[in-house]
C-alpha cells in the first residue's frame, strides 16, 4: 500500500500527456485526491478527453457503480459511433 501511495507522488504530466488515444476521466467530485481544478486541466490539455464528474470520492467505481458503469458506457458507445 505505502509504494502505491509514493507512486501517485510527484508530476504526471508527461505520462497523462503522452497518448493520443481517446480518454475517459471520470472524476469523483469530491475527492480530495484530484481537485477541480486539476481535472479541468487535464481535460482541458489533452484533446480527445471526455469529462464524466460523478457525485462522490476518489472511489466512484465503488462507492457508485451505477454512476460509473453508465459513465463508460456512454464513452464506449460514443467512439463506437464515431468509428462508423
Amino acid at each position: 500500500m505505502l509504494d502505491s501511495i509514493r507512486a501517485c507522488e510527484g508530476d504526471h504530466w508527461d505520462t497523462w500527456l503522452a497518448s493520443t488515444c481517446p480518454a475517459l476521466l471520470v472524476h469523483g467530485t469530491r475527492s480530495q485526491a484530484l481537485t477541480q481544478a486539476v481535472a479541468d486541466a487535464m481535460t482541458a490539455r489533452r484533446p480527445g478527453t471526455a469529462y464524466a464528474p460523478l457525485d462522490g470520492d476518489h472511489f466512484v467505481p465503488f462507492t457508485d457503480p451505477e454512476g460509473f458503469h453508465e459513465a463508460v458506457g456512454k464513452f464506449l458507445a460514443a467512439l463506437s459511433a464515431a468509428a462508423l
